[in-house]
Order: structure tokens, then C-alpha cells, then sequence
């Protein structure tokens, strides 16, 4: 058996052992590196985001009444601006924290990919203008383009 293998080996290229058949065949190239391997590490984003978080309660869940007798429903908020940036974005509702001393939220909106940065908690339209007013005044320049958004129940 080994001869008629050693004669059709010789018939094709030559008779050897396995090892004398491998060390004279060169061996393969390495397959070329994959192009993102070549290019330079890929960098990750790491920031921090904070949301402040409100706790809905149904009315009938309250331990205590509300007061004078009426139920607070909170409609309306200052929204400041709505960046791509998240390091950005939390600068922003830092700052705001910092100046109103109140809950700032840090909403990201998927569909447009957007932090949405909104103050404040209103239940009329009029008390949360009110409250943008007071903000261009106390930060000329800085809030311009800030707007009263109605929640959406």
C-alpha cells in the first residue's frame, strides 16, 4: 500500500516522507490584517448623566390630602436647549441645577437623537413664561432661545 501511495505521489511531484514533503513546501502568506485592525483604536465616549426622576401617585394613594383641597397637576416645564453632545448636555443641566435649585431634567430623545434639558415644573402655561421671563432677565444672552413645552399625559 505504501508503495502504490509513494508511486502515485512520485507520478505527481515525488516521493518523500511527511516530513521532507513539508519543509519544502512554503508555507501560506498570513491572510492580510482586517481593515479596522490596521486603522487606530476605536475611542469610547464615557460621561455622566443625571436625571433627576419624579415618582408618579395616583391621587387616591396619597398619604396625605393635597393642599387646600385641589390635586397639583403638573403640565408645563422650561425646556433650555437640546444638544447631540452629551458632555454638553450635562454642563448645561449642571449649570441650571446649580443656578434654580430645582429638579432639572436630562431627557434624551431617541427619534432625533437629542438631550432635551427642561426646568421647573408648572400647572399653568402663564406661571412657567413667568419663570422664563425671570430667567432672561437674570441671564441675559444665555436662555434666549429657551421655550415653555407642555407635558404630555
Amino acid at each position: 500500500m505504501l508503495l502504490l501511495a509513494c508511486t502515485f505521489a512520485a507520478a505527481m511531484s515525488g516521493c518523500g516522507s511527511t516530513e521532507e514533503s513539508t519543509a519544502e513546501q512554503p508555507l501560506p502568506a498570513p491572510p492580510p490584517p482586517h481593515p479596522a485592525s490596521t486603522a487606530e483604536p476605536r475611542r469610547t465616549l464615557e460621561f455622566e448623566t443625571r436625571t433627576d426622576t419624579v415618582t408618579a401617585v395616583h391621587g387616591s394613594e396619597r398619604s396625605t390630602p393635597p393642599i387646600g383641597g385641589r390635586i397639583i397637576q403638573i403640565r408645563y416645564m422650561v425646556q433650555i436647549g437640546a444638544f447631540k453632545d452629551p458632555h454638553h448636555a450635562s454642563a448645561v443641566q449642571a449649570l441650571a441645577r446649580q443656578r434654580y435649585r430645582m429638579p432639572v431634567l436630562n431627557d434624551y430623545h431617541a427619534g432625533l437623537g437629542l438631550y432635551q434639558i427642561r426646568l421647573g415644573f408648572f400647572e399653568s402655561r402663564e406661571s412657567a413664561r413667568k419663570f422664563r421671563e425671570q430667567m432672561l432677565q437674570a441671564y441675559p444672552g444665555e436662555y434666549k432661545d429657551s421655550w415653555v413645552v407642555q407635558l404630555k399625559r
